[in-house]
């Protein structure tokens, strides 16, 4: 049974909502704290305080409850404290908006916070890039449930607390508040850069989080029509995860493949909505591709040896034959191999030609020895030991299952 960590679960909503997911040491210093808004009043103003603003809020919440902030520009934070491991620091879910805003808000803003006319860009580029929550019981009721098994206080309620009283802050020079968009650009570069990291790496949760952080970002249209527009923008960032795959040290057959699949779909949508909805796949499955076909840890020879038995797999292949080929002795292979890969090369081979066997039970008709042939095996007797030796089950049986109707 798969036991999932509530502040996982959390996460991954924050995420899908495009919701900051930030933990805060009581302490910290303002680099760290200037992530709460993302230095939207750094921006704003001369040599604003993060850690005092901090702590500040921290001082407000209670040690097994949860508030739900509203600070001085209508920018909203559900706080609580950590346990545990995180004891002595806060999670800050946020900011987020329980409206859209529009001019007249941000004029208002100037107003409260005496800035000049100056700011506005800057207030207007910031706003865009806040999620907002129309449905605060359906927000408060998801939260406290979950975080009433993580604080373990099954009468937890979130408690409002409002901070709306301006601070009068020096303002910026006006030189630098025309470099606001600039720094936007930047932060969604810096953004960018975490996602395709984490694909990197393999890591489905912390892309998945990084690519929703990416999309709240305001981009410029870049040709009249939208949907094309939304059609180029998801072909760009797939150009940019393929290069990530790619510094895996992934073999680039398998990249061309989900890339040219990925394509196929972009271009048939038929929505802004549809084309959306691919790029959590596309990353998903990039993130998929370096999990399984990553050879960035194994040395020259072990890598070679992986990939060409995963493009040659339906030959006849054994350690010697393997050896020959790479000039290398046939017991340093098996022990460099075993020691990288964590199984034999006779292991490797099956578990490859096991894994191709699986398209052909789903997606044809065709019979165990023909199948057994195809991916390589020497009869279907041997195909079905080794495959149920990896799956638990006969091949047949897994076709079965696969027909059979779901209760």
């Amino acid at each position: 049974m798969v036991v999932m960590d509530v502040r996982d679960v959390l996460r991954d909503i924050l995420g899908s909502l495009r919701v900051q997911y930030l933990l805060l040491e009581k302490g910290c210093a303002s680099p760290e704290a200037s992530a709460l808004d993302f230095q939207f009043r750094a921006q704003l103003f001369e040599n604003f305080d993060y850690a005092a603003y901090a702590a500040s809020i921290m001082e407000l919440v209670p040690e097994e409850g949860v508030i739900d902030y509203k600070d001085d520009f209508g920018l909203h934070y559900l706080v609580f404290q950590g346990r545990d491991a995180e004891a002595g620091s806060c999670f800050f879910f946020g900011p987020y908006l329980y409206r859209a805003y529009g001019e007249e808000d941000y004029q208002r803003q100037l107003q409260q916070h005496s800035l000049s006319d100056d700011a506005i860009e800057a207030i207007r580029w910031y706003f865009k890039r806040i999620p907002v929550v129309f449905d605060v019981t359906s927000w408060h009721q998801l939260f406290s449930t979950l975080l009433s098994r993580y604080l373990a206080n099954p009468d937890l309620e979130i408690r409002f607390v409002r901070h709306d009283r301006p601070q009068i802050i020096k303002e910026k020079p006006s030189v630098a508040l025309s470099a606001i968009p600039y720094n936007q650009i930047e932060a969604r570069y810096e953004t960018e850069g975490k996602m395709l990291d984490a694909i990197r790496r393999g890591n489905i949760s912390e892309a998945i989080y990084q690519q929703n952080m990416f999309m709240g970002f305001a981009l410029d249209q870049r040709v009249p029509d939208s949907l094309r527009n939304a059609k180029d923008m998801v072909i760009a960032a797939s150009t940019a995860m393929r290069k990530a795959v790619q510094q895996a040290d992934v073999h680039p057959l398998y990249i061309d493949g989900i890339s040219g699949e990925m394509l196929k779909e972009i271009e048939g949508a038929e929505t802004e909505a549809q084309v959306e909805a691919l790029v959590p796949r596309m990353v998903r499955r990039y993130c998929l591709l370096v999990q399984t076909y990553s050879r960035e840890r194994y040395s020259g020879i072990v890598r070679d040896v992986l990939n060409y038995v995963d493009f040659h797999y339906m030959e006849p292949l054994n350690l010697e034959s393997l050896a020959n080929r790479y000039a290398v002795n046939k017991n340093y292979l098996s022990t460099r191999f075993h020691k990288e890969a964590g199984m034999t090369v006779t292991d490797y081979i099956n578990l490859t030609r096991v894994r191709r066997s699986l398209k052909l039970l789903s997606g044809t008709a065709l019979s165990m020895p023909e199948i057994a042939e195809r991916c390589g095996f020497s009869d279907a007797n041997y195909y079905s030991r080794i495959f149920k030796k990896v799956h638990g089950t006969t091949p047949n049986e897994y076709r079965k299952s696969l027909q059979s109707p779901k209760n």
